[in-house]
C-alpha cells in the first residue's frame, strides 16, 4: 500500500471540515454558524480550521462549490440527453432549479435570513457565475459551433444570465409541478427565442 502524503492528509482535513460545517449549517442555520461551531463538530481546534479556511464566508462558499461540482457530470448528462436545443436549454435550467430546491444547503442559502450572505458569496464574488459557466459553457459552445444558437452570443454573459435566472427561481418559486411548468412556459416564450439564430 502506498504511503499517504501530506497532500492526502490536507485533503482529508478539508473534507472533514466541510462535512462538519454542513452539519452545523443544518443544525444552526448558515447565518448563525460560527467557526467555533465548525471546529467543535470536526473535533479540531479553531486554529486548524482557520489554517484551511480564512473565514466563515470562504468555508460556506467552498461548501457550495463542492456540492455543485459533485453533481456536475450528472447535470451535464441530463442536459445533453434532450433531442433539441430548445429542450436542452429549457429542461437544463428547470433541472437546475429543481435540484436547487431539493438541495438543503442551497435552500438554506437562499432563505430570507441568509439572502444577504448568499448574494455576497454567490453574486458579488462571481462564484455562482463560475459554476454555471463550468456546467453550461461547454454545452453552449457546442450548440454555437453547430449553428443551433446565435454566433454573436457572449457565452460567458449568457452563463451569467442563466445563473441569475436560476437563483431567482430557486428563491421565489415552489417545488410543485405547476410552478415548474410555469417556468418552462416563460423560458420557451422569452429565453429560447432570444438565443436561436435570427431568421432571414
Amino acid at each position: 500500500m502506498a504511503a499517504r502524503t501530506g497532500t492526502d492528509n490536507q485533503t482529508d482535513a478539508r473534507a472533514a471540515i466541510l462535512t462538519a460545517a454542513e452539519e452545523c449549517f443544518a443544525r444552526y442555520g448558515i447565518a448563525k454558524t460560527t467557526m467555533e461551531d465548525v471546529a467543535k463538530a470536526a473535533s479540531m481546534s479553531r486554529a486548524t480550521v482557520y489554517r484551511y479556511f480564512a473565514d466563515r464566508e470562504s468555508l460556506i462558499a467552498e461548501s457550495v462549490v463542492r456540492r455543485a461540482r459533485a453533481n456536475m457530470s450528472r447535470a451535464r448528462a441530463h442536459i445533453t440527453r434532450w433531442p433539441t436545443v430548445e429542450e436542452r436549454i429549457v429542461e437544463g435550467i428547470c433541472q437546475d432549479i429543481r435540484k436547487g430546491h431539493l438541495d438543503p444547503m442551497v435552500n438554506r442559502l437562499v432563505s430570507p435570513e441568509s439572502m444577504a450572505l448568499s448574494m455576497q458569496l454567490l453574486g458579488e464574488s462571481g462564484r455562482a457565475i463560475e459554476l454555471t459557466h463550468e456546467l453550461w459553457g461547454p454545452i453552449l459552445a457546442d450548440e454555437q459551433a453547430a449553428g443551433n444558437i446565435r454566433a454573436d452570443l457572449d457565452l460567458r454573459m449568457l452563463s451569467e444570465w442563466i445563473s441569475e435566472l436560476e437563483i431567482m427561481y430557486i428563491s421565489q418559486y415552489g417545488t410543485d409541478d405547476n410552478a415548474l411548468e410555469r417556468v418552462r412556459e416563460k423560458l420557451r416564450a422569452f429565453v429560447v427565442p432570444a438565443l436561436l439564430p435570427r431568421r432571414r
